[in-house]
């Protein structure tokens, strides 16, 4: 890109790489153009009834003590009050332009704020700020979605949409952000990298180490839904990041629960994206973004549609799930310096699913344990300490 912005906005959408690009960028928060620009990724956090902007070692230190692996700025809501995020927006902004650099910040939910944001900017004067997107079509969306989140309240796909009404609004959503006086927008299509993508778009020297928030296998989502203390809610899936870290993949299909009456369904809703974002993107946006071809047929859904709704409790699969876990905990503690402590066996061929599942949950208990443990020994002690400090002054 030529223009230099003031500001980088990540703002999603979910469900499409978010976590992989905070992981990479947490990973690596200063990065230099081939051109000389100098950018640095950063975060915030509400410490001492304060927010506290992070950058650099202080960052990563913080993305490793994660379970999930990265850290990114906080969404707005009742919580987090926006005057309080956009003063820490604008005091990244004078920072960054004081120091020469180009800040970046990074929330999936951002997308969907476009009014919130257009009144900051404008209050701002305008500054040059590019705002980037990654987009995934509708139909794979709501697949994604409801794995996400729907079927920890919901097992029927049917009723989720239903309750929640789950409509596709993020072409709305851009084309309100391209309205935004001086706003350089960029929208493209998660596939099949996005980190790639974002590193191209400035010409950075950022790579993806690791996957990040990819779907989990479905005999472990099944094995989650039963066992809640792992995974409480579709909004605390740290554990799944975890497993993704240090376990080899589990054989099986990917999760899939949309039938061809949903897909009929959201008809109305794909086509009237693809209307709105044809109006607003560039060419090139446009060319990345539909070399997807689900986002203009159908036909590509054929194959999972005819396979059926993914089952949670496939038989064949429980001792995969058990070996893989077990493995991951291993290498894990391997890594930590630690003793493996006694372990049940994996339970022989035709076992039901409470024998399993009561042979799993320790496994899975002693994964959790040395990932920690590994983390814990990532970062000096000092710094360990300097976080206790401000979680407790957060909490009280």
């Amino acid at each position: 890109m030529t223009q230099r912005p003031h500001l980088i906005l990540h703002i999603g959408a979910p469900k499409c790489g978010s976590s992989a690009l905070q992981t990479a960028l947490s990973m690596t928060p200063d990065l230099r153009g081939s051109d000389g620009t100098r950018y640095r990724y950063t975060s915030a956090h509400l410490l001492a009834g304060a927010w506290r902007v992070q950058d650099g070692t202080t960052l990563t230190t913080g993305a490793r003590l994660s379970p999930y692996g990265y850290t990114s700025w906080p969404n707005l809501g009742p919580q987090y009050p926006a005057a309080d995020i956009f003063a820490a927006l604008k005091q990244t902004l004078t920072q960054g332009e004081k120091r020469g650099y180009v800040p970046i910040a990074s929330n999936e939910g951002w997308i969907n704020h476009h009014a919130a944001f257009a009144a900051a900017l404008a209050d701002w004067g305008h500054p040059p700020v590019d705002v980037v997107v990654f987009l995934r079509p509708p139909i794979d969306w709501v697949n994604a979605a409801f794995w996400q989140w729907g079927v920890w309240h919901q097992p029927q796909l049917d009723v989720w949409m239903e309750r929640s009404g789950m409509p596709y609004s993020f072409a709305d959503d851009i084309a309100a952000w391209s309205r935004i006086p001086n706003v350089r927008l960029t929208v493209r299509s998660q596939r099949p990298d996005v980190v790639a993508k974002f590193a191209a778009l400035y010409d950075l020297p950022l790579k993806a180490e690791l996957q990040a928030n990819t779907s989990s296998p479905a005999i472990l989502t099944g094995f989650l839904l039963r066992n809640r203390s792992f995974r409480p809610t579709g909004h605390q899936g740290a554990i799944e990041f975890v497993v993704q870290r240090w376990c080899p993949p589990v054989p099986g299909r990917k999760l899939w629960a949309v039938q061809a009456r949903h897909v009929q369904a959201l008809r109305p809703v794909r086509l009237a994206a693809l209307d709105t974002l044809r109006a607003v993107l560039s060419p090139e946006d446009q060319a990345d973004l539909f070399a997807d071809t689900r986002w203009t047929r159908e036909a590509p859904y054929h194959a999972d549609i005819l396979e059926g709704v993914m089952k949670l409790n496939d038989p064949t699969l429980f001792a995969p799930l058990y070996h893989a876990l077990r493995e991951g905990a291993e290498a894990a503690a391997r890594v930590a310096g630690k003793p493996m402590p006694q372990l049940p066996d994996c339970p022989p061929e035709g076992a039901d699913i409470a024998t399993y599942d009561a042979a799993i949950f320790p496994v899975l208990e002693t994964l959790q344990d040395m990932d920690a443990a590994v983390r814990q020994q990532t970062v000096p002690r000092w710094k360990r300490t300097a976080f206790a400090w401000a979680s407790r002054l957060k909490r009280g």
